[in-house]
């Protein structure tokens, strides 16, 4: 019985993961070197979206984070900007897309793509549930702070593929907290309130 139980939990969390997944914008960037152009599409514009164009310093060139309908199809005349490398960020709530454009002469080149998961902190009823897709299978350290920066509650996750956590604050003094996911893609926290 037991078994069944944790194969039909497991089944429900691989599927609450694909259908987040399969919810998520997908984006496309084609390099035009004849225009000295770029090419940007994403299917699915989430009103969390943040897209950034930087330059070789992390100069904001361009940045949007309203998009008037729910498909963005963009291009960028790049004709005016020195050669470089530039980078193209794609931010929504649970992962960051970026691509590395390279301008050498006349031409242009998408270089490098890096997409990162971020964890997800969903907070109800005094609990902090937290979901992160640990595709690296490194360790993932949750940690939760008071407002003084004191370390509450310290826990290392090892050689999970899906890491997930439940934190009660349901019996915690009034005042605000953080919890925070530490992995090798980056630092991610949410502020709490009680």
């Amino acid at each position: 019985m037991k078994t069944v139980l944790k194969f039909t939990v497991m089944a429900a969390l691989l599927m609450n993961t694909v259908t987040a997944m399969a919810n998520e914008p997908k984006m496309k960037l084609v390099a035009d070197s004849d225009t000295k152009s770029l090419v940007f599409e994403l299917d699915e514009v989430s009103k969390d979206a943040k897209i950034q164009f930087l330059d070789s310093e992390n100069n904001i060139i361009y940045s949007s984070s309203s998009f008037k309908s729910n498909v963005l199809r963009t291009k960028y005349d790049l004709s005016k900007l020195e050669e470089g490398v530039y980078t193209l960020r794609m931010d929504s709530i649970s992962k960051e897309i970026v691509y590395t454009i390279l301008i050498d002469g006349s031409s242009i080149s998408v270089i490098e793509t890096s997409e990162t998961n971020k964890p997800s902190f969903r907070i109800k009823d005094g609990m902090v549930f937290i979901n992160f897709f640990n595709k690296e299978l490194k360790n993932v350290d949750i940690k939760v702070y008071d407002e003084s920066d004191r370390i509450l509650h310290s826990e290392v996750v090892s050689n999970k593929l899906i890491v997930e956590k439940a934190i009660n604050f349901k019996n915690a003094y009034k005042g605000n907290y953080t919890v925070t996911i530490k992995s090798t893609d980056g630092v991610y926290s949410e502020n709490i309130s009680i």
